[in-house]
């Protein structure tokens, strides 16, 4: 294996570790419904989250009403493997914040790194060893899986999942293994049996019906599983929590074609990749060479594998392009398709060398770690988020939570940034000086962006300051008048301040 390669994924690894992107009165909707259902199978040995639910405020979103109790409107899969964490964490502490960490790192980081590993280990296989450390150093740093590797989401856990599921039907020949992996990912986010059907159905039309049943019996148990967790939590097998939101809105949504999803929509999709906000080549421009890359790719497979590389990603793509909500609320990039990155980082294994390759990496990664390691929730109004949101947080000495801020706050600032900037020159080489200059022009854009943020993103970045990194009074200065204390923004930090998780030492 490629050292270089397998040195950008500790690079990672050391990553996950140190920094805690959870914030003080911060309740991350889609993290802490998560850390809810944890909560409740540990403490009370029960599914139902209805004892630990008014601790995250009356406004908490992702929550499902079914019969008068209360439930994670989430399939359950990446809690249930966090709860992994929470079990180890627990003797030690009750901190929300230590416990939505300790379930973080098993459901998300781990898978991250593990399928790095993968990459590596399939770019030996098809003799270009050489080409892992951009691969690497692309899945884990200059795309939005570098941010939900950080958080408790099931995005990492689902994307690393369906790629291996791939690799281990087409390339290692391990299929039991492959659909045991497509069972994790439908029951960690259930849009994925729609990826996972296409990568059964394609394996099987070679007629080798005793891999295609090794498959399936590895989908069995975890199939098995969400049913008793179905039944055992809503009474039926068959009953999802969607439809049964507590929030109105997301309600509405759900019971709106099949389950929120409608047509696709060929404008979506444009959105999903150059939205100026959310847009996956916008903040990801390298993924751009994946498309010509692919060309080469054909050439050294053969065609089931091929076609089950290409359509797996774009089921994923065609089916959320139905989905009207398709930002997924405050978060990095298009959420609802990041399982689709790990085969976009995979096919630049057979790019062509060029200048123009570290130009992108460089202002990918510059673009992708400044929102990730400062506020990786960006609100729907910003566009080109690193610099109308990050970089003026950033200006400000203000980071995402990590360990050193217990130590010595300007290392907390600078070491995150640095062991990036470490992975970058490990995957470059001499050619890391081309990746700076990218890093430059999506730093120049980002400067250029926040010159010109407009009033409401100028309002909203200062509401993150003043309550999410404590940074009183940046509010008031932001407004352009004075405003009465009653007005909606002020009682809406009235009641954010009474959340938890606790304060922090920016």
């Amino acid at each position: 294996m490629n050292r270089r390669a397998i040195g950008i994924a500790v690079l990672y690894a050391v990553l996950a570790v140190l920094v805690i992107p959870v914030y003080p009165h911060f309740v991350s909707p889609n993290e802490f419904t998560r850390w809810a259902l944890a909560a409740s199978l540990v403490e009370y040995h029960t599914t139902e989250v209805t004892r630990v639910a008014p601790r995250l405020g009356p406004r908490f979103e992702d929550f499902a009403e079914i019969d008068g109790r209360v439930y994670s409107n989430k399939a359950p899969g990446a809690a249930l493997l966090g709860t992994v964490g929470y079990l180890a964490a627990r003797p030690f502490t009750t901190s929300i914040r230590i416990l939505v960490t300790a379930m973080r790192l098993v459901a998300s980081a781990l898978p991250l790194v593990l399928l790095a590993f993968l990459m590596i280990r399939l770019a030996t296989r098809f003799g270009i060893p050489e080409r892992a450390p951009l691969v690497v150093v692309t899945l884990l740093f200059a795309t939005p899986l570098l941010a939900y590797g950080l958080l408790l989401f099931a995005h990492a856990l689902v994307a690393a999942a369906l790629f291996a599921a791939w690799a281990f039907l087409f390339v290692e020949e391990r299929p039991l293994l492959a659909g045991a992996l497509i069972g994790l990912a439908v029951m960690s986010e259930y849009p994925a049996a729609v990826p996972g059907l296409v990568l059964l159905i394609i394996a099987a039309s070679d007629g080798r019906w005793k891999r295609t049943g090794a498959a399936i019996a590895g989908g069995v148990p975890f199939a098995l599983a969400l049913a008793a967790y179905h039944f055992v939590s809503f009474g039926s097998a068959f009953r999802l929590p969607y439809g049964n939101d507590q929030n109105a809105a997301f309600r509405a949504l759900s019971r709106s074609g099949f389950y929120g999803i409608e047509l696709p929509s060929v404008a979506t999709i444009a959105r999903f990749f150059f939205d100026p906000g959310f847009g996956l080549f916008v903040l990801s421009p390298v993924l751009i060479l994946s498309i010509m890359a692919a060309v080469r790719m054909r050439c050294a497979m053969r065609w089931r594998p091929f076609a089950a590389f290409l359509l797996a990603p774009l089921s994923t793509i065609l089916l959320y392009s139905g989905y009207p909500n398709w930002q997924g609320g405050w978060s990095v990039g298009p959420r609802y398709i990041v399982s689709v990155i790990p085969f976009f980082a995979f096919a630049l294994l057979f790019g062509k060398r060029n200048r123009l390759e570290p130009l992108l990496l460089g202002f990918s990664v510059a673009a992708v770690a400044l929102i990730s390691l400062v506020f990786p929730f960006v609100p729907l109004e910003f566009s080109l988020p690193w610099g109308t949101l990050s970089l003026p947080l950033l200006t400000r000495g203000l980071v995402a939570p990590n360990l050193l801020h217990l130590v010595w706050r300007p290392a907390a600032i600078a070491v995150p940034l640095l062991l990036v900037a470490a992975a970058v020159a490990a995957a470059t080489g001499r050619r890391g000086w081309i990746a700076a200059a990218g890093a430059v022009l999506a730093a120049g854009i980002g400067v250029f962006a926040a010159m010109h943020a407009s009033p409401r993103e100028r309002i909203e970045r200062a509401y993150i300051a003043d309550v999410y990194f404590e940074q009183s009074g940046a509010l008031e200065r932001s407004l352009p008048r004075r405003l009465s204390p009653a007005s909606p923004i002020f009682r809406r930090r009235a009641v954010e301040m009474r959340l938890p998780p606790g304060p922090w030492p920016f």
